[in-house]
C-alpha cells in the first residue's frame, strides 16, 4: 500500500512539473545520417521557440512571434511522424526514443530524440497491374513505361510511388479514360534480403469521347460575348476524345483573355452514356469597360519607382477577344536618392537628383491570334523622361508576336517584334560640354576622348541629339522553376538578340547618299538557378548570372541612351543606387577640379549574384546575398579590378500578390576608387533599397 502511494505521489510531482510552463529553447536529433535537423524538425508538432528578437517584437505589434512551452503530450505523436516518415523513405526497422532536461532556474527545455534508422530497404520489383496494351491501347501503354522515372534496385520511396500513380491516372484520364482509378499500393516487404516488392493496380475504365459542347454564360456582359467565340477558344468539338488537360487548357485560355470573372469546362458524368460524355463550359462574362485610376509602384530600370496613372480598357473590341488600351502615367524614380532639401530650395524641380517619367501609350491585344497559343500587340507611344543630365523623348510604334509552347520544352515561350522609334536628346543647359563628351563617347558618338573643341559637339548638335531608327529583334525564355513568387528549385533562362538599324540599312543600299542613323546589334543573355539545401524546410538558395553586350555596325550617330546597359540599383547590385555603375568620363572643370561622372550607360554588361532566402515564421522572411559586376564602355575595359562586389542583407514580406522587400547593400569593393570597405567610412558605402518581388 506504501508503494502505491509513492508511485502516485511521484507521479503527481512530476505532473505538477511538467505542467509548469518550460521555454522550449532546443530540439536536437541523434542518430539521423541520412535526413538533415531542418527535415525532420519540420516534420514533427514540436517546434523550438522563436529567437528573442521576435518574441520582444509580439510583446508590443502583431508582427513578433510568441514564445513555445514545452508540451510532453506532443512526444508520442512527434515519435509517429518521425517513424512514418522514415518507414515512408524505406527504413521499416526504425525505432525512435526520446529524452528531455528541465532548467528549473531559467524555466527552460531541451528535447532530444534518439533515433535508430536500421537499413534502407530497396526495390526488388515493381509491376503494374490492371493496364497493358489490350485495354489501353499500345501506344498510351508504352509511353506510361517509357516515362516511368522509378528503377527496380532504387530506393523504396512512398511520395515517389505516389506520384508516378498520379501520373499514370493523369496520362489515362488525358487520353479518353475519363473514371481511371488505382487501388491500394501493395508492398511485400523482404526482412533477409531487405528489399521490397511494390505491385501498383489500375482500373482504367470505359473509353469515353465528347457526345457534346454546352454554354452556360452568366454575368453582366454576357450578351456581349459570342457563343462561337467562347467555343473556339476551348477548342473541344464533338468526338474528340475526352481529355481532362484539354479541359484545364481551355478553362486557362478563358480566364486569360481578361473577359471572364469565372469559367469552369468539365466533363457531366451524370449525363454520361456507355461511351460518351457531355462537356459544359460555364463562364460569367466580366464589364467590357473599364476605367479607372492606377497607383504603380514597381522596381523597373532597377529603382523604386512611385506614380499615378489612369487607364481606359475596352475589352473584346470588335470581337475575337480584342483589347484596346489607352494609359497615361507619371512616374518618380528613385525616390531615395532625391535631395530633398534642394528640391525644396533653389532648384525645385529642375535638381538633378529629381528623376520621372511621363508618358502615353495605346495598344490593340489580340490574345490567341488565330485561335493558337499567339498574342499579337499593337502599340503606339510617346513619353518624356528626365535622368541627372538630360532629357529623353521618345516616340514610336512596337508589333510584338509572343509564342507560348508547352512547358517540357526548353524555350517554352518567345517573343519577335518589329518597331520604330523616334528619340531626343535635351541636355540641361547647366550642364558642361565636358559631360556632354562623355555621354557620347560611351554611347559610340564618333569622336576621339582626347578631342577637346566645343566647336565638334555645337557643329554636331542637330546630328547627335535626334535619332529615328528601326529596331528588330527576339526574345527566348526557358521558364523551368518551380514558382513564379516563391521559387526553390528548377531554373529559368533568357536570351534577346536585338538588331538596331534596318531602315538605315535599306537607305544605303539604294542611295548613294549615307543615312547617318547608327546601326548595331544587341545581345542579352540571364540566366538563373533555385536550390533548395534544407528541403523540405522553407527555404532557397538562388544564383543569377546576366552578360550583355552592343557592338556598333556604322552609322555617324549615337546608341540611344536607353539601349545602354546600367548597373546599380535594386535588382542590380545593391551596393550601389540605380545607374550609380558604369563607364567613367574624367575632366578637369573650370575650377581646376577633376570631376568623374560615371552614370552615363555601357556597351558591356556582366552581372551575378547569389541570394540565401529563408522563412523566419508566417510571411516574414530574410536574405543574404552577394552581388557582383559593372557595365564597361568596351570589352577591353572588363577586369577583376573594375568589378563591382556588393554583400547585404534584406527582409521579406510574402503577401498574396508579390512578395515585398526591403535590402540594404553594402559597397564590400569599389571599383572607383579600388579600396575595400574596411579603407573606407562604412556609411558612406550602404546603400537601402525597397523592391516588390524577389530581386532574381
Amino acid at each position: 500500500m506504501r508503494f502505491i502511494f509513492v508511485l502516485i505521489s511521484l507521479f503527481i510531482f512530476i505532473s505538477n512539473l511538467l505542467a509548469q510552463d518550460y521555454e522550449l529553447k532546443k530540439i536536437n536529433f541523434e542518430g539521423n545520417n541520412y535526413f538533415s535537423e531542418g527535415t525532420l524538425q519540420s516534420i514533427i508538432l514540436t517546434k523550438e521557440s522563436p529567437f528573442w528578437f521576435w518574441k520582444f517584437l509580439n510583446k508590443f505589434t502583431n508582427l513578433g512571434k510568441e514564445p513555445i512551452y514545452f508540451d510532453s503530450l506532443n512526444i508520442e505523436e512527434d515519435i509517429r511522424r518521425i517513424e512514418k516518415f522514415y518507414r515512408d523513405n524505406g527504413f521499416f526497422f526504425v525505432s525512435v526514443k526520446t529524452s528531455y532536461s528541465l532548467n528549473e532556474s531559467k524555466k527552460t527545455a531541451e528535447l532530444k530524440f534518439i533515433i535508430s534508422e536500421g537499413e534502407r530497404f530497396r526495390l526488388n520489383s515493381y509491376k503494374y497491374l490492371g493496364i497493358d496494351s489490350t485495354k489501353i491501347g499500345q501506344w498510351l501503354y508504352l509511353k506510361i513505361i517509357r516515362e516511368r522515372k522509378i528503377n527496380e534496385s532504387s530506393f523504396f520511396q512512398r511520395d515517389r510511388i505516389e506520384e508516378d500513380a498520379n501520373r499514370i491516372l493523369n496520362e489515362l484520364r488525358n487520353f479518353g479514360f475519363m473514371l481511371a482509378e488505382r487501388e491500394r499500393i501493395i508492398a511485400v516487404i523482404d526482412t533477409i534480403k531487405h528489399t521490397v516488392d511494390v505491385t501498383l493496380t489500375i482500373n482504367p475504365g470505359r473509353y469515353f469521347t465528347v457526345s457534346d459542347v454546352k454554354i452556360e454564360k452568366g454575368g453582366i456582359g454576357k450578351d456581349e460575348v459570342e457563343d462561337d467565340l467562347i467555343f473556339k477558344l476551348v477548342g473541344i468539338q464533338k468526338n474528340d476524345k475526352y481529355s481532362h488537360a484539354k479541359n484545364l487548357e481551355g478553362q486557362l485560355r478563358l480566364y486569360r483573355t481578361g473577359l471572364f470573372t469565372s469559367a469552369l469546362v468539365s466533363g457531366v458524368i451524370a449525363e454520361t452514356t456507355h461511351t460518351t460524355v457531355p462537356i459544359n463550359i460555364s463562364v460569367d462574362v466580366a464589364r467590357m469597360n473599364e476605367l479607372g485610376p492606377e497607383l504603380i509602384v514597381n522596381n523597373q530600370t532597377n529603382r523604386f519607382n512611385i506614380g499615378l496613372g489612369v487607364n481606359y480598357t475596352r475589352k473584346n473590341f470588335f470581337g475575337n477577344a480584342r483589347k484596346f488600351t489607352i494609359e497615361g502615367t507619371v512616374v518618380t524614380q528613385d525616390i531615395f536618392n532625391i535631395n530633398y532639401k534642394e528640391v525644396f530650395g533653389k532648384n525645385g524641380l529642375k535638381d538633378t537628383t529629381v528623376l520621372g517619367l511621363a508618358g502615353i501609350n495605346l495598344s490593340i491585344e489580340q490574345p490567341y491570334l488565330f485561335y493558337k497559343d499567339i498574342k499579337g500587340k499593337l502599340e503606339f507611344f510617346a513619353s518624356a523622361e528626365q535622368q541627372k543630365f538630360y532629357r529623353y523623348y521618345t516616340a514610336g510604334s512596337k508589333l510584338s508576336f509572343l509564342f507560348e509552347l508547352p512547358k517540357f520544352v526548353f524555350f517554352n515561350n518567345y517573343s519577335i517584334y518589329l518597331g520604330y522609334e523616334s528619340e531626343n536628346i535635351n541636355f540641361k543647359p547647366q550642364l558642361p560640354f565636358d559631360y556632354i563628351k562623355g555621354i557620347l563617347i560611351s554611347s559610340g558618338f564618333p569622336i576621339s576622348p582626347e578631342d577637346t573643341t566645343e566647336a565638334i559637339l555645337k557643329s554636331e548638335s542637330e546630328s547627335f541629339l535626334s535619332h529615328s531608327n528601326t529596331i528588330l529583334g527576339i526574345d527566348l525564355f526557358a521558364n523551368h522553376s518551380n514558382e513564379i513568387f516563391y521559387p526553390t528549385s528548377g531554373y529559368n533562362f533568357q536570351l534577346s538578340f536585338e538588331y538596331t538599324g534596318l531602315l538605315p540599312y535599306l537607305k544605303n543600299l539604294f542611295n548613294d547618299v549615307k543615312d547617318k542613323n547608327i546601326q548595331y546589334y544587341k545581345t542579352l543573355a540571364g540566366i538563373t538557378f533555385y536550390t533548395n539545401p534544407w528541403k523540405p524546410a522553407e527555404g532557397a538558395v538562388a544564383y543569377k548570372l546576366r552578360f550583355g553586350y552592343i557592338q556598333k555596325i556604322e552609322g555617324e550617330k549615337s546608341i540611344s541612351q536607353n539601349k545602354l546597359f546600367y548597373s546599380g540599383g535594386s535588382n542590380s547590385i545593391r551596393g550601389w543606387r540605380a545607374r550609380g555603375l558604369g563607364p567613367v568620363f574624367t575632366f578637369i572643370d573650370n575650377q581646376g577640379k577633376q570631376v568623374t561622372i560615371t552614370e552615363i550607360g555601357g556597351r558591356v554588361l556582366l552581372e551575378g549574384s547569389i541570394e540565401s532566402r529563408n522563412i523566419l515564421f508566417g510571411d516574414f522572411g530574410t536574405a543574404i546575398f552577394f552581388d557582383f559586376g559593372n557595365s564597361w564602355r568596351s570589352m577591353k575595359d572588363v577586369s577583376i579590378k573594375t568589378t563591382a562586389l556588393t554583400f547585404g542583407f534584406g527582409l521579406r514580406y510574402y503577401t498574396s500578390f508579390a512578395p515585398l522587400r526591403f535590402d540594404i547593400g553594402t559597397q564590400l569593393y569599389d571599383p572607383y576608387s579600388y579600396r575595400f570597405i574596411f579603407k573606407r567610412s562604412f556609411f558612406d558605402a550602404v546603400q537601402f533599397h525597397l523592391g516588390i518581388g524577389e530581386a532574381f
